[in-house]
């Protein structure tokens, strides 16, 4: 498994994972509207290309088959601050830790590469499996945004989390390969 740069030919791969609304609002929040479409999240992509850069996008990679997504969003600069923003596994590759995997990964690079002191993430209060992945990975829980986001007739609560680089610090460090996005 590897942890790399996203590569635009896999956007039509992580687009079949997400087949419902809901899906889609619980991995990307408002980011985009359903039916979530190519050209929205290569839109949403081009933040990667901006100068500064905004947004990391990464893939995990099985040899060359793509099994995860995430990215490090909304970095901004003046205040070394970023979000770890959606997290998405494969259906088939879940509930195996490459979802932690991917969120270390992306930390390590967050905190290293880019010198970040904060990284924060909003989860909804129901996904208990990203909790806990966030949780082992060191991120603790900021607050509660009650009902803030509506879908369908339903109002879901999302959690903030965040990892301070101290924190980051301060945890065992088991040998990884560091990204290189540079």
């Amino acid at each position: 498994m590897k942890v790399a740069r996203f590569k635009l030919k896999h956007i039509n791969d992580i687009l079949q994972w997400i087949r419902t609304e809901a899906q889609m609002v619980q991995w990307a929040g408002s980011v985009f509207t359903w039916p979530m479409t190519y050209k929205q999240f290569r839109t949403h992509l081009s933040a990667a290309s901006s100068e500064p850069p905004t947004l990391y996008p990464f893939g995990l990679y099985d040899r060359a088959k793509i099994v995860g997504y995430a990215e490090l969003s909304n970095h901004l600069h003046n205040y070394n601050s970023a979000m770890l923003s959606r997290v998405l596994v494969s259906p088939r590759r879940r509930r195996r830790g490459l979802g932690q995997f991917m969120v270390k990964q992306l930390v390590d690079f967050g905190f290293t590469e880019l010198g970040l002191n904060r990284i924060g993430l909003g989860v909804f209060d129901f996904n208990k499996a990203a909790m806990k992945c966030y949780t082992q990975a060191g991120f603790i829980l900021e607050g509660t945004l009650r009902e803030s986001a509506r879908v369908g007739n339903s109002y879901w609560s999302c959690y903030l989390m965040s990892i301070l680089r101290k924190e980051w610090q301060s945890q065992p460090m088991a040998p990884v390969e560091i990204l290189k996005c540079r």
